[in-house]
């Protein structure tokens, strides 16, 4: 071997393992973010999912002396937004907000944009919250047991409304249908706006929703709660019960999050991730979070990644049960 080539290849050696190549991964880490950033919201603006996504951007862009710009792009169940995430150039700049449709898409969609597992990557998971089983005052059960044993005796008369098929108030309903052995009828709007009002109005007596957007109804009186669907009481309001406490194992968890095109230098993800986790478990951003009747979790990458696998995975088993399908 020449001496030319021995130097040439103990130089690159030297870079493997200590030299210049090897803060490749810390350089790309620090030089984020290098220009304003983007958090795609798939629904549009106002509701707990933009209004999450604005508090975060608001204190991201603090920490991190950039610009953060919410901007909402609407359709296709919440894909056409997640898809603008999953294409973008791979560089950090563009995040995008999720929801529980982001599990449950895959499960029951044959018209995915993206392929959610190869495509993107988790971020963080922000939050958790219950999803409830509300009922028009004038629906002459007061319990799940009560709903259950009114269904079986007038078989597909009941219907509940949701925002849409597909949507995770639509798989509460019909995993509800299969645990239970009733046949409650699947009334689809066109967003949680309208199935609200009719529930509200008696036109439908029943709707599975998220608990925040819901809670004041419930307390207002104009809607009487159910159950609720995670395996334990809600903290802060333990006087309602639980659907699992009637059908042991029922169990429906909402969850937003943040997912990042998985072409995304690892050490970046981890970085916005770390970041974003933080400032979830700020004290203040915390009791925020806490208002809007939801848990702040501000989890690691691995640990939301592991979680969606888990979701899309126990989601595909109910719309297969269910034969649940968006064509």
């Amino acid at each position: 071997m020449s001496t030319s080539r021995r130097h040439a290849l103990l130089s690159f050696a030297a870079l493997l393992s200590g030299g210049p190549l090897a803060t490749l991964p810390s350089l790309a880490q620090d030089a984020f973010p290098s220009k304003p950033v983007k958090i795609i919201v798939p629904f549009s603006a106002g509701g707990p999912t933009d209004v999450l996504a604005r508090m975060l951007g608001e204190r991201l862009s603090d920490r991190w002396k950039q610009t953060v710009v919410v901007e909402n792009r609407v359709g296709g169940g919440s894909t056409i937004g997640t898809n603008l995430v999953a294409k973008a150039a791979p560089d950090g700049h563009t995040i995008g907000m999720v929801v529980m449709a982001h599990v449950v898409n895959p499960a029951i969609r044959s018209d995915m944009p993206y392929d959610t597992l190869a495509d993107l990557s988790g971020v963080s998971q922000l939050t958790t919250s219950a999803c409830v089983l509300v009922a028009h005052p004038s629906l002459p059960a007061n319990s799940v047991a009560e709903l259950i044993a009114l269904a079986k005796s007038k078989p597909g008369t009941l219907s509940y409304a949701t925002p849409g098929v597909g949507t995770l108030n639509h798989v509460s309903g019909e995993m509800l249908n299969k645990r239970a052995g009733i046949d409650l009828l699947h009334v689809p709007y066109s967003g949680s706006a309208a199935a609200h009002a009719d529930v509200i109005s008696g036109r439908v007596p029943l709707m599975f929703d998220v608990w925040a957007p819901v809670r004041e109804y419930v307390k207002a009186g104009k809607l009487k709660m159910l159950g609720v669907t995670l395996k334990d009481r809600l903290t802060a309001d333990p006087q309602y019960p639980t659907i699992a406490e009637t059908l042991p194992g029922f169990e429906v968890v909402s969850a937003f999050g943040m997912v990042i095109g998985s072409k995304v230098p690892r050490p970046v993800i981890e970085k916005i991730g770390a970041d974003i986790a933080s400032v979830v478990k700020e004290p203040q951003f915390a009791a925020k979070v806490r208002d809007f009747g939801m848990e702040p979790v501000g989890s690691m990458p691995r640990d939301y990644d592991e979680f969606i696998r888990t979701e899309i995975a126990r989601w595909s088993k109910v719309a297969k049960d269910s034969n649940i399908k968006v064509q």
